[in-house]
């Protein structure tokens, strides 16, 4: 405890005495900032963008491709549509494509954000690219509804944890003057995701 009389000075040189400390830190999160900046881009688009960039395809892929293995329309056939191969009624598809994905998926980004400041993040992404994976493998061998709903909350859970790890890890390998460009490419999962979703209509033909 320090002296009321002398509790300014007592803290001042508490200060002094950890500020070797800190500086030491802000040195060591300069020299790392300095050592990506000095990467060639092809070493950080490479070993950094371009596989979580494809993970990222992945993810979105999986999760949109129900959007396209249903058909309403009356003249559709059981082959090419879930619904009809396991007769569930548009209400049983809302809920399927909507509740049971994203419900959990928003409660599990907030623990998949906990997860990455605290774990290995390559690791993380991984496992979840494995989990979503199959999943997406069980939906393909449901025999039911239930099973169906089943593999949509699992996939929901793994898909979570896909962009919290992600840009931590963009932020970490990418030089700064560049971080922009890194996340803007990252983000483009979505869209060719989405659309190779809709092109796996293709792989019933």
């Amino acid at each position: 405890m320090c002296p009321l009389p002398s509790y300014l000075e007592c803290v001042q040189d508490r200060n002094t005495q950890s500020r070797p400390r800190y500086t030491r830190a802000i040195a060591l999160d300069s020299k790392a900032s300095d050592d990506r900046d000095d990467l060639p881009a092809s070493v950080w688009l490479g070993t950094s963008v371009l596989p979580l960039w494809l993970v990222y395809i992945s993810n979105q892929w999986s999760r949109s491709s129900i959007y396209y293995l249903v058909d309403f329309s009356g003249e559709g056939n059981a082959f090419s549509a879930m619904n009809l191969n396991l007769g569930f009624s548009q209400l049983q598809y809302g809920l399927l494509a909507s509740v049971a994905f994203t419900s959990l998926f928003a409660v599990a980004s907030l623990g998949a954000g906990v997860a990455s400041d605290r774990y290995n993040r390559k690791v993380l992404t991984i496992a979840w690219a494995v989990a979503w994976s199959v999943a997406t493998l069980g939906t393909a061998f449901s025999m039911s509804y239930g099973q169906v709903v089943g593999w949509r909350i699992a996939m929901g859970l793994a898909c979570a944890f896909s962009t919290p790890t992600a840009y931590t890890l963009l932020q970490e390998r990418v030089p700064q003057n560049r971080a922009a460009l890194a996340s803007s490419i990252y983000g483009t999962g979505v869209a060719l995701g989405s659309a190779l979703a809709s092109l796996s209509l293709l792989l019933d033909s």
